[in-house]
């Protein structure tokens, strides 16, 4: 089975902020920050382009990273987070993580890999 595509990126206006969440994790750097991170995890609202990026010891941080972010979001702003969207990286798609996506009604998508 094909996967569909995603809709468009011409048409931001079709998600509320903080209705879409890309998350994305790079490293390990080469060098340790000073507090000793080796990642950085990446959190993208896809309708403002705001980011917000957290320095993690390990990938395993990411998990409460997110749910903490989400929370927050939810709260602070009342706005709800329908999606989430990654590259489907095991840090992302936790057992813990996905009873908690769907605790909140959020829906889990991956994009496709990169081929080039």
């Amino acid at each position: 089975m094909v996967q569909k595509p995603f809709p468009s990126n011409h048409d931001k206006r079709r998600y509320d902020t903080f209705e879409l969440l890309h998350f994305d994790i790079c490293g390990p750097m080469e060098e340790n920050s000073l507090g000793g991170s080796k990642y950085l995890l990446l959190i993208v609202d896809e309708a403002s382009g705001c980011m917000k990026g957290f320095c993690l010891r390990a990938k395993s941080e990411s998990e409460d990273c997110i749910k903490t972010y989400i929370m927050k979001v939810q709260k602070q702003f009342g706005k709800k987070v329908k999606f989430v969207r990654h590259d489907g990286a095991r840090e992302f798609a936790t057992n813990s993580l996905k009873d908690f996506y769907e605790d909140e009604g959020i829906e889990q998508q991956t994009t496709v890999p990169c081929t080039h």
